[in-house]
């Protein structure tokens, strides 16, 4: 019995129940307002008091599943301690949900991302709460030491959800995996290596003077050099104050060697090609080829985020082929590196999916979602290619890269 329901509660929610039947038999484009009245055995204009259109009626389908998602996560999170147990379970959570809710996947997927009325939609503010969720989870991890101190949550928040949302467009693409809760571990085995400290070892110096570096600039960059000290540099690097004087006279010897590091850097990059040697700094230039093309056309980055990837059409269509012979060249990459160097091995799909789709997030966040905040793209995306390249050569400190 629903008595205790008002009845224009009932009614509103009998059409929305019509309207995903239809949405989903027929795509949302194709969907009529009458054949969605007729499927909840109301008139169309009693739609209408309830709903302003057929856009109306999919952004209301999608806040309802973004609800229901939200109180599943909530479920599973229940009792879970640390936050690294929290985002494995998250990451299950997300994947599970798109697995046995297909229909709603390819409607938020591929009718709502390519609508910009979507990111001002109550859809969109439950999202954007559940990227809070996720933002915490991380931010818990630094604070029990467990995450790398030097994490830049939003970037790493782009990177797992978009690699997320491309697990559940290669399913409706190629259907190359029966169930995206099957690629958990190796998304997860990516992601700790990405993350977790204990991939970073503390017996190699040089790593501990690049934290060292990373710090001073956080900390000269948010207060001003005569404002930060010595023991403020050590506890965002997360070394001792002695450590610092292992390597570095002074703060004024810090400050200096910044500026040094990366001139140093820029000079050896200037040497680099994509036929070199160096199996890391060939898929490190990949990736920022990759990320400054699209930089340089940011019209084109809304276009094609917006219009042209969230369309199901452009799966079927010569362009994505085009796109496709280029993510192989990717996926040969890091083929050729797994099999020239002593990395462990990792899921070149899963891969090719984060890197993809934690792009996408990204430049969504920069040219749409925050489109009125300055963001420093260059340096996000030395951070992002920086956290990739991590993902596959951190779990071998012989052979480790990173963005310095």
């Amino acid at each position: 019995m629903n008595g205790n329901k008002p009845a224009t509660e009932l009614t509103r929610q009998n059409i929305l129940n019509a309207a995903s039947t239809v949405m989903t038999r027929k795509g949302f484009e194709s969907s009529r307002l009458n054949e969605i009245a007729q499927e909840a055995g109301v008139t169309e204009p009693t739609i209408y008091l309830h709903f302003k259109g057929k856009e109306s009626l999919l952004f209301s389908i999608a806040e309802e599943h973004m609800a229901r998602y939200l109180l599943f996560l909530d479920e599973h999170q229940q009792g879970i301690s640390g936050a690294h147990n929290k985002l494995r379970k998250l990451v299950w959570a997300h994947l599970r949900y798109s697995d046995i809710n297909r229909e709603f996947m390819s409607m938020v997927l591929f009718d709502c991302r390519n609508n910009r009325n979507f990111y001002q939609s109550g859809a969109y503010k439950l999202v954007r709460k559940y990227a809070g969720i996720l933002s915490s989870i991380l931010d818990e991890g630094v604070r029990e030491k467990v995450f790398r101190s030097d994490m830049n949550i939003p970037l790493v928040r782009d990177i797992i959800f978009g690699s997320m949302d491309y697990e559940a467009i290669r399913y409706f693409v190629t259907r190359e995996k029966p169930d995206a809760v099957l690629d958990q571990e190796d998304i997860m085995q990516l992601l700790d290596q990405m993350l977790l400290l204990r991939y970073r070892p503390e017996n190699q110096p040089a790593d501990k003077r690049q934290r060292i570096l990373q710090a001073a600039v956080q900390a000269f960059s948010e207060k001003g050099y005569a404002e930060v000290t010595i023991a403020e540099i050590a506890r965002k690097a997360d070394v001792a104050n002695g450590t610092i004087y292992e390597y570095f006279k002074n703060k004024e010897d810090v400050l200096l060697s910044i500026s040094e590091e990366h001139f140093r850097e820029h000079l050896d990059q200037l040497k680099q090609t994509f036929s070199g040697n160096n199996p890391p700094k060939k898929l490190w230039l990949f990736m920022q080829y990759y990320f400054q093309q699209y930089l340089d056309d940011p019209k084109f980055v809304v276009v094609f985020l917006t219009m042209i990837q969230y369309n199901r059409r452009f799966y079927q269509s010569r362009a994505y082929k085009r796109q496709y012979n280029y993510v192989v060249e990717l996926e040969k990459m890091v083929e050729e590196i797994l099999n020239e160097s002593n990395v462990q091995n990792i899921n070149i799909r899963v891969f090719r999916n984060m890197f993809l789709g934690g792009f996408t997030h990204m430049a969504l966040r920069w040219f749409l979602v925050g489109h009125n905040r300055n963001f420093d793209k260059m340096e996000e995306i030395k951070e992002v290619a920086g956290l990739l390249s991590d993902a596959v050569y951190a779990g071998n400190p012989q052979t480790s890269f990173t963005k310095n």
